[in-house]
């Protein structure tokens, strides 16, 4: 796997309290499911920030098809200035996808093993994305991507490749429709610091059906260490 497929998205809520969207723990891109959808943050047309539900699995403007035979929901950062399918949104529509975390996939000896990355403080972490509007008589399908990049030196053991995270004091500058300076976009698609993300194992067997809180649960490791290996601390290692 490239980067994240499925992640855990947080509960909203308006001013009141009210529930905007329910929190999820088994989300996987897909195309025409609007149950799949996941919440985006973008500049609406008015350039105020709104939360959309899109297809995660980014449908290009230009597609002649409401569905693509190849995979958009992760893009590399090597290639979203330049590729067909990234190339206007990440000059003009760039969003955040925002999540509890992120499962992953490590390759060993005895076969996968299933990690569970977050936060260190458990907030919700920004994935840089992009989305773009496909339009064709009375259809709008709205969708995104999420870009991927080298992973950190932390995390680096289980997958060679991360998901960019968006720290607060760069959101708004991510988002501005104004921005449209690749190199400086480009600039910011790094992996983030070792210190904000840690990562504990879960089990590791497949239910797609299955979206609850028990699927990131630590689990014990076979050194009999809870959750496996974690981070202790600021630049530590995970080994």
């Amino acid at each position: 796997m490239t980067g994240v497929q499925t992640c855990a998205l947080p509960i909203f809520t308006r001013g009141g309290g009210e529930a905007v969207f329910a929190e999820r723990y088994n989300v996987t891109p897909q195309q025409g499911n609007v149950a799949a959808y996941v919440p985006v943050i973008r500049h609406g047309p008015n350039g105020q920030l709104e939360l959309k539900m899109m297809q995660w699995w980014l449908l290009p403007h230009w597609s002649k098809e409401p569905r693509i035979t190849f995979s958009t929901f992760n893009a590399r950062t090597d290639k979203a200035a330049s590729a067909a399918s990234y190339r206007v949104p990440f000059k003009k529509r760039r969003c955040l996808i925002p999540a509890l975390g992120w499962f992953e996939w490590q390759a060993t000896a005895l076969g996968k093993v299933k990690w569970w990355l977050h936060r260190q403080d458990k907030g919700i972490v920004s994935f840089a994305g992009l989305w773009d509007r496909w339009h064709r008589g009375d259809t709008v399908i709205e969708s995104c991507t999420i870009l991927v990049g080298s992973a950190n030196t932390a995390m680096s053991h289980i997958h060679d490749r991360m998901p960019v995270v968006v720290t607060r004091e760069d959101e708004a500058f991510w988002l501005d429709t104004q921005v449209d300076a690749a190199p400086a976009l480009q600039a910011m698609l790094t992996p983030p610091p070792d210190e904000l993300i840690t990562a504990h194992r879960v089990r590791s067997d497949k239910r797609p059906r299955e979206d609850d809180a028990t699927l990131i649960d630590p689990i014990q490791s076979p050194e009999g260490a809870e959750g496996g290996a974690l981070l202790p601390g600021a630049g530590g290692s995970l080994f």
